[in-house]
This record gives structure tokens, sequence and C-alpha cells, in this order.
């Protein structure tokens, strides 16, 4: 009996380390990559531009690979674009406060050269601080 106690004892004060709130630094990334799901449309290049590296790779659902130039390109002549996001959920871990991944699962209303569509992905991001600020350097989806 006095094990058991011992054992419920050491658990519950185990279980608040799982439960830890997020930092500032991983706050702060969660907030730029749903953010920047708003502004992945020809309205909003001049907004999307500074979430992004300057040697961005963003490899779609479809395998359809994109540098920076490419994507702001291809938004721009109406290639695709993100009428809205639904993130349904979304985690982030920090190596050494300069390189975050951000893995998340959600529904991504967008439109293909005029044709909308509507797609369940899961997403891989990773985001690398530059010059102080966070920038989106890689991200990959796949259907869920």
């Amino acid at each position: 009996m006095k094990s058991l106690i011992c054992l419920l004892l050491l658990l519950a004060g185990v279980a608040p380390l799982h439960a830890q709130a997020l930092s500032e630094q991983e706050n702060s990334v969660l907030r730029l990559s749903a953010e920047k799901f708003n502004y992945l449309n020809p309205e909003n290049l001049d907004r999307l531009e500074p979430f992004l590296h300057d040697r961005l790779v963003f490899i779609h659902s479809n395998a359809m690979t994109e540098t920076k130039e490419q994507m702001f390109r291809n938004l721009r002549d109406g290639k695709w674009k993100l009428r809205k996001v639904d993130v349904r959920e979304a985690s982030v871990r920090i190596f050494r406060k300069k390189t975050a991944v951000v893995v998340g699962k959600g529904t991504f209303y967008a439109s293909n050269a005029g044709h909308d569509i509507d797609i369940d992905l899961y997403y891989t991001e990773t985001w690398v601080l530059d010059k102080k600020k966070w920038r989106l350097a890689s991200r990959h989806a796949s259907r869920l």
C-alpha cells in the first residue's frame, strides 16, 4: 500500500511537467505560422513577404515545389491561393533557440487555377531566426 501511495505521489508530481505552458518563442512561432495563412493570396503579398526566408522551399501536397520567387509569381498570376485555413491542431518545437519546427493538421480552402478545392492536410514547417525575426524556411504538406 505504501508503494502504491508513493507511486501515485510521484506520478502526480511528474504530470505537470508534460503540461507545461509554451514559451514566449514557441507562442510567437505558432502565431506567425497561423497568421501567414491569411496572406497566401495575391491581395496580401506585401504582408506575406516578411514571413518568408529568401531561401524558402515550399512543397505542396501534390509535390509541386516552389521557391519564394516562384510562389510570389504563382500567387500573382492566380495559379493558386488560399481562401481560408482551419487549423485543427498545431505544435512547435524549438531547437537551439534558432530553429523551430511546426507540425499541424487543418483544412485548407484553396483555389487552384480558378477552381476551388478543400483539402485536409498534415503540414510541417521549419522556421529560422534570421536577423532577429522568425521566417519560414521550409514547408511540406501531405494529404490526410
